[in-house]
């Protein structure tokens, strides 16, 4: 990639750049340097360049771009006031351009540019600089008031928070990208492209495994997980799967994921008790992704062992795929969340809430996940970690199928595998849907906290005034954590103006603020009814948490999952129904919907 620092004169082009260019590990570039004899006598002279004198000196930067992109990428400092000298900049390198607009008012450069001193711009062109300006719509914005190093960070934030030299590798390494729509790789093939990546790693001393827990069973992490084992040897000390809020997992359920691998090599996750603090992303930048919702600091934690194990290699293993609170599962989120604390928990899932889930879901870049890179670029150094993705779609035989599988130590491989993801895992319909019908398999789903993914994936699809029927024959509970479970049955799905009602008026629920998150998640807000039946909760139960409640049995017989095909269905008497036969598989949006909420 190329990336222009860009912004008037005095904004902090040069030093801000030559800053992130030594922090990527790539070359620095200074528009100024581009310019012709002729601009630059002008300029001394406090003459303004018009268009035909820019028009050299733009197509001069473009036409070198493609070398520095061949030569590992690049940071250009460059005004780029308007619009059309941008577009001349992307002709360069259609696609690998990013802009980074340094922002500030007319009275702060000014005050910057009264104490410049040896830069042949004096400051009396300022008025023109800003008559010039086109603030860009698709740059990232970062505010000329912060510190340099600050500047650095939050943009590396958006960029995905690269970490130079993470489990040894230079920056942003790609070991793996092998994927299409309607690639089918399989155990053969898995195992392969799996062990060469690995074999790219080199020998290494200790390694623990970080895959997902029983509720991304279909993620093929449990395969991903033997077979690292089985290729590193001794050197897996440690096994943990990444749980977050999530209950332990059983030995029945590690020996149905992880067949083959000693029980003895996993750790439990403890969210609440066994975690460090990093470094805290800082409150303000919350306060700038949330609109102003959110202001406090946001903890960067993780469980201790991966700080003080002495790992020489973790492997973060999983599945990316449409999430409610994040927009792309996987990637950092496994790290911050899957071992996180209560405090970032909350905090992370709180800000996802607030933003929106329909602006989010679906999304690789989200305002959690810029916190989430934060923590990646500002702290992440000290974890020696390599992440590896799946793809997993439906055939059309209604099995299922990995469609891709990326690896590296930074964001490259997690966006292929979103873009991937994207194309796998969204249905897109042309209209909204008047009724759903979703199924969670009683072995995964135990627990509202997981079968709402019946409501996150389809609230985008849902027609004003339809009906969701989720068939659950293994719920039994609402949290999967007792205190968790407790305010859910005590302040139910309820929507978001009165959840956010409850926050402020109630600590318990303040003080847990994913449960919070998690109500909201799972309200309809209005639009839709939702008619669960379960296994094992009661009428009372059901209705109490807001719900309307259906009989198990009698559903079962009118919507037979061994009948029913993911897609339209209809019935006998004519009745259509959507069937989806695991939600937790893709995210469904009318297009109209979606579009509105971009």
């Amino acid at each position: 990639m190329i990336y222009v620092a860009m912004g008037v004169a005095g904004c902090g082009k040069t030093t801000f750049g030559e800053r992130l260019a030594a922090r990527l590990g790539v070359a620095f570039h200074d528009a100024d340097a581009f310019h012709p004899p002729a601009n630059v006598e002008k300029m001394k002279h406090g003459q303004p360049l018009n268009d035909a004198d820019r028009a050299p000196w733009l197509a001069a930067m473009a036409a070198a771009m493609p070398g520095w992109e061949h030569a590992g990428g690049a940071v250009l400092a460059c005004s780029a006031l308007k619009q059309a000298y941008r577009t001349v900049l992307r002709g360069g390198l259609p696609g690998r351009v990013r802009f980074i607009f340094l922002d500030g008012t007319k009275e702060v450069i000014g005050e910057r540019m009264t104490r410049r001193q040896g830069h042949f711009m004096p400051a009396a062109l300022m008025d023109s600089q800003f008559a010039t300006l086109e603030r860009p719509r698709d740059a990232i914005a970062v505010a000329v008031t912060l510190p340099t190093d600050e500047q650095v960070r939050r943009v590396l934030a958006a960029l995905g928070g690269p970490v130079a030299g993470a489990a040894g590798l230079p920056t942003d390494t790609l070991l793996l990208a092998d994927g299409a729509p309607d690639r089918e790789i399989n155990g053969a093939e898995l195992a392969r492209l799996f062990k060469a990546a690995l074999a790219k790693l080199g020998p290494r001393r200790k390694v623990l495994l970080l895959p997902p827990d029983i509720t991304r069973l279909h993620s093929r992490a449990g395969e991903l997980t033997r077979l690292a084992w089985e290729h590193l040897g001794a050197a897996v000390t440690d096994i943990m799967p990444a749980l977050g809020t999530h209950a332990a997992m059983t030995p029945a359920e590690i020996a149905a994921m992880f067949p083959g691998v000693p029980e003895a090599l996993f750790r439990v996750h403890d969210w609440r008790r066994d975690v460090v603090t990093l470094g805290e992303v800082p409150g303000d930048y919350l306060r700038e992704l949330s609109g102003g919702r959110l202001d406090t600091a946001w903890p960067a934690q993780v469980n201790r062992l991966l700080v003080e194990g002495g790992f020489d290699l973790i492997l973060s293993l999983g599945q990316v795929v449409p999430h409610e609170v994040i927009g792309m599962a996987n990637y950092n989120k496994n790290i911050f969340v899957g071992t996180g604390g209560a405090a970032g928990i909350n905090g992370s899932h709180f800000l996802g809430a607030v933003h929106g889930m329909e602006r989010i879901m679906g999304r690789a870049d989200t305002p959690v996940r810029r916190v989430l890179n934060y923590a990646s670029a500002a702290f992440g150094a000290r974890l020696p970690v390599v992440y590896v993705h799946t793809v997993i779609g439906r055939t059309a035989a209604g099995g299922l199928a990995m469609r891709g599988l990326f690896a590296g130590n930074g964001p490259a491989s997690f966006f292929r595998a979103a873009d991937l993801a994207r194309e796998v895992n969204f249905q897109m319909l042309e209209r909204p849907l008047r009724k759903v019908v979703a199924y969670l398999e009683p072995g995964e789903y135990k627990s509202t906290w997981l079968g709402n993914k019946s409501i996150y994936r389809t609230r985008m699809v849902m027609a004003d005034g339809g009906e969701l029927v989720v068939l659950a024959p293994g719920l039994r509970q609402f949290g999967e954590d007792p205190a968790i479970d407790g305010l859910i049955r005590k302040y139910g799905y309820h929507g978001t103006p009165g959840t956010l009602a409850a926050v402020r008026d109630h600590a318990d629920l303040a003080d847990n603020l994913s449960a919070a998150a998690h109500l909201i998640h799972g309200s309809t807000e209005g639009r839709f009814t939702v008619t669960y039946c379960p296994g094992q909760l009661t009428r009372a139960e059901i209705e109490g948490a807001g719900f309307q409640y259906g009989d198990l049995a009698a559903m079962l017989r009118r919507y037979d999952p061994a009948v029913l095909r993911d897609g339209v269905n209809v019935l006998p008497d004519g009745e259509e129904i959507y069937y989806i036969s695991n939600p937790a598989l893709g995210l469904w949006a009318c297009r109209e919907r979606f579009e509105a909420e971009v």
